[in-house]
């Protein structure tokens, strides 16, 4: 199970477009965020993280990842050498979306009368990508921001690098939070 459902990922990430992607983020409020101005990727194997299934679906993540920080104006550095260190992580789901339309009708020698319900079962992979953002000399989660959508996978790999970094660019848009 765990071949197949790499092989999904491989095959067609994570998201369907930006705006089919969910996105939500935390971080912690006693951070001061402007203080961090250098990050590196880890691209160390995360255990769990479907990413680890799909090297080129990984490696698309940590482009996009850097790309993004760096248009914030942040310093791209070695792991040992930054302020902060980006975590990607992802994991699916398979999931079954079920919807009845209520009845249908069906002419005869009688008239109209209900000829039973209308019922859509379909199957589908959601997947969720997890960017952690942890203070590199205290190991402490600063901000954490997650996305999730619906996998598509017939798609060329350009496209699925084009919705890769949407989803990254959408989910790292509430970095850094807008703090009171």
């Amino acid at each position: 199970m765990k071949f197949f459902t790499g092989i999904l990922i491989l095959t067609g990430i994570l998201i369907a477009g930006c705006s089919s992607i969910s996105v939500t983020s935390d971080y912690d409020p006693a951070s001061n965020f402007s203080g961090y101005k250098t990050f590196a990727v880890s691209e160390k194997s995360i255990d769990g993280s479907a990413l680890e299934q799909a090297p080129l679906i990984k490696k698309r993540v940590v482009e996009a990842v850097k790309s993004e920080m760096r248009k914030k104006g942040m310093v791209e550095t070695w792991e040992d050498k930054a302020d902060m260190v980006v975590y990607p992580f992802a994991a699916t789901k398979d999931k079954i979306n079920v919807s009845e339309w209520g009845y249908s009708y069906g002419g005869g020698y009688w008239g109209m009368h209900p000829y039973g319900t209308n019922i859509d079962v379909s199957q589908y992979t959601e997947a969720t990508l997890v960017l952690d953002l942890v203070n590199n000399e205290t190991d402490e989660l600063l901000w954490r921001g997650l996305g999730t959508g619906v996998i598509q996978p017939n798609r060329s790999p350009e496209e699925r690098t084009k919705a890769i970094d949407e989803a990254v660019a959408k989910i790292l848009a509430q970095y850094p939070p807008k703090q009171m």
